[in-house]
């Protein structure tokens, strides 16, 4: 009786708590598609285009539209997703642009782009349904594919081809629309004569340069409020040019492989070998043991690790040999079959000691005298790869010498004929000389013309989980005391073996911290944190590299929000262009009276005088200053024999003088002109239409918050 009583006593408790959780679920509902959840306070929208919002369900059976209920790869899913949200941005953003200008496909223009003449059928159908022999297009195959999956398709089959129709009937509605934009396009004689003007009328130029590089960017202080300065002065020049943007800083964790992984793993290597020698199906074998698998098949020698053959010689039919180390990998090899090659290979190292053609006397013979003392070392039982490492002079040093297989005529004759000759393996008695120098030889592998078919194990040793573990705990431990970034970067500056890692300026599609790749679920939580200095809760784990990260972000920007931070190094190469210029005018001083050479001495060394014929104003460059608009187009505003005051552009700062200008020659017929422009805006059509559609849409894209 007490259960009932205590129940009775809450009832009105209960009640209430269950009428408020039905009324927070309807307002759910009524607060758009995907609006705020009233428990976790989670937007549920991956964007929103012409105001319809898109929630994040919507968005996924979209998706899974597209897969059939398959589980693609994640990179198969990037491209996946990406066609979704097209394919909805196309639904909400083209679909109501084509029925206000009643553009449509018929059924007769569908059967004329599968099924009619090559002029007129669809690109992609084109391509997909030619003759594999004769390379053209074949209706027949489209009718046989159509009448195939009509009758014999299963449902995803046909789901497939009915997206695939539904794609080719979008794409001429789009084709219609951009057309109706290029054949609007209309080109005046008044700007195909400007444009010939442009390309044809010649300017020749003195003028007096000084480069902005000649004053050091170090040796001048900026400070925010300069910058911020500037930016006032200059916003609407950076309107649309700020991105959504995330810095972070990190510190790794990195499991390695315990004594007591290595000694399992070498169990697990050993017993793969003896396995491997007795298997009845290598291929299996190898598929279902190997982290790595790769075909069996025929290699030449100079394919097959050089290793291999370090401690054998020979390798036999039927031979087991490794493991061997290869980074973090191990390889087993079974030779499971050899031939003879068309080609001879054989094996070297050597010792360079450089003394080339051009070289005088006394280098090449300090060369020689150096080599042949180096020679007597290694008769006398010093060890090959260490000389090697201690005296050579090229890129194999640090190999030991190592040159690997190698046919004739891939080295120069003196050498080759040294290697090629040798009738046993080991040193060659003197020192070889060649166009490089004198070469110590050793030949490792005599001349042999085998092809061998090998079974490979590859084996990548792991850390386990206790060595995860471990690490995880370590970085638990470190992110314990950091509540924010300041905290985070004092711990690292008071452990010396801790590194602070920096991925500046990352975009939405980001998924790599610089040569860290995988790591999109770091960039995801970054760019869902609205507030720099924040410290992930989360431990982040890139599994297949064996890495913890702690995070916190360090610079945060806003799609369109103008601010120093967001244009910080734009702002500051400006800012500098100004002091530099500045700087400039005041050291020249007044010299509108003065000769370009009076102004070059006065000025320094740093100062140039030059001249370029040729300009033009389409192309704007000055000689070899490069691209300096302002200059170009000050030249095209003078009278022959006038010059400019100073002025700074692209390169530094100018003086320039027109010296002449061509005329272009008088021409009757704008035609080339007007097709050149015509083409160009057409070409541009497409892309300039989608972005004004998208522009006029309001399209947000927030997937990158949630992928």
């Amino acid at each position: 009786m007490s259960m009932i009583t205590r129940i009775r006593n809450y009832s009105g408790v209960a009640i209430f708590f269950i009428a408020f959780a039905i009324i927070a679920f309807i307002l759910a509902d009524l607060f758009g598609q995907g609006g705020f959840d009233l428990f976790g306070g989670t937007n549920r929208n991956v964007g929103s285009i012409n105001g319809k919002s898109i929630k994040i369900e919507n968005f996924e059976s979209k998706i899974n539209e597209l897969t059939g209920g398959q589980s693609p790869a994640e990179n198969q899913l990037q491209n996946i997703r990406e066609q979704a949200w097209n394919n909805l941005v196309f639904e909400e953003m083209y679909l109501p642009e084509f029925e206000k200008l009643g553009i449509e496909v018929t059924e007769k223009e569908m059967d004329k782009m599968m099924f009619g003449d090559s002029m007129y059928v669809n690109a992609r159908i084109r391509q997909i349904f030619s003759d594999p022999q004769t390379k053209k297009f074949d209706k027949s195959l489209v009718a046989s594919r159509m009448k195939d999956v009509i009758a014999k398709g299963t449902p995803d089959e046909k789901m497939a081809w009915k997206k695939f129709i539904a794609s080719l009937k979008q794409e001429r509605m789009n084709e219609k629309y951009t057309n109706l934009f290029q054949m609007s396009s209309y080109i005046t004689k008044a700007e195909a004569e400007a444009e010939y003007q442009a390309q044809q009328t010649k300017a020749e130029a003195k003028f007096v340069h000084i480069p902005f590089v000649t004053i050091v960017d170090s040796t001048l202080k900026v400070t925010d409020d300069e910058l911020q300065a500037y930016l006032d002065k200059n916003k609407k020049k950076y309107a649309n040019q700020v991105q959504e943007q995330r810095s972070v800083e990190y510190v790794v964790f990195e499991a390695k492989p315990s004594t007591a992984d290595t000694t399992e793993f070498g169990k697990e290597i050993r017993g793969l070998a003896k396995e491997l020698a007795v298997s009845k199906d290598d291929s299996l074998f190898v598929k279902n043991n190997s982290d790595n698998p790769v075909a069996i098949e025929f290699k030449s020698i100079n394919q097959i690790p050089s290793q291999l053959f370090d401690k054998n010689p020979l390798i036999l039919k039927g031979g087991i040999y490794g493991p061997y180390i290869e980074g973090k990998s191990y390889k087993i090899f079974k030779v499971v079959d050899e031939k003879e090659d068309t080609v001879g290979y054989t094996r070297a190292a050597h010792i360079l000691f450089k003394a080339e053609e051009s070289a005088t006397a006394e280098v090449k013979e300090q060369a020689q005298k150096q080599g042949n003392e180096i020679l007597q070392k290694l008769k006398d039982g010093a060890d090959f790869a260490e000389m090697a490492k201690q005296y050579g002079t090229d890129g194999t040093k640090d190999k030991g010498g190592d040159l690997g297989w190698f046919a004739k005529g891939q080295m120069v004759a003196p050498f080759q004929d040294a290697v090629f000759s040798a009738k046993e393996t080991g040193l060659v008695p003197n020192l070889v000389k060649t166009q490089f120098g004198y070469h110590i030889i050793k030949v490792n592998n005599l001349l042999t013309k085998k092809k061998y078919k090998l079974a490979i194990v590859d084996k990548v040793l792991e850390p386990g989980e206790k060595s995860r573990d471990v690490a995880f705990r370590e970085a638990e431990q470190f992110k314990k005391d950091c509540n924010n970034l300041t905290e985070l970067r004092e711990k690292v500056k008071k452990n010396p073996k801790l590194v602070l890692g920096k991925a500046e300026k990352l975009f939405t599609a980001s998924a790599n911290l610089n040569e860290i790749q995988n790591a999109r679920q770091i960039v995801r939580w970054a760019f869902n944190e609205s507030k720099v200095g924040n410290v992930a809760e989360e431990i982040f784990e890139i599994r297949e590299q064996n890495k913890y990260f702690v995070v916190a972000t360090s610079y945060l920007s806003k799609k369109d929000v103008i601010t120093v931070d967001a244009l910080r190094d734009e702002l500051k190469r400006e800012v500098l262009k100004e002091k530099k210029t500045a700087m400039i005018t005041k050291k020249l001083g007044d010299v509108s009276k003065e000769t370009f050479e009076k102004i070059v001495e006065k000025y320094g060394k740093e100062a140039i005088t030059n001249s370029a014929s040729d300009v033009v104003l389409q192309n704007p460059m000055l000689g070899s200053t490069g691209y300096n608009p302002i200059a170009v187009g000050k030249l095209f505003g003078l009278k022959p024999g006038k010059r400019t005051g100073v002025f700074a552009d692209e390169a530094g700062v100018f003086i320039v003088e027109l010296v002449k200008t061509t005329p272009a020659a008088p021409i009757a017929d704008y035609s080339q002109q007007k097709n050149t422009l015509s083409s160009s805006i057409k070409q541009q059509a497409g892309y300039k239409v989608m972005e004004a559609i998208k522009e006029n849409a309001n399209v947000t894209d927030n997937r990158y918050k949630f992928y």
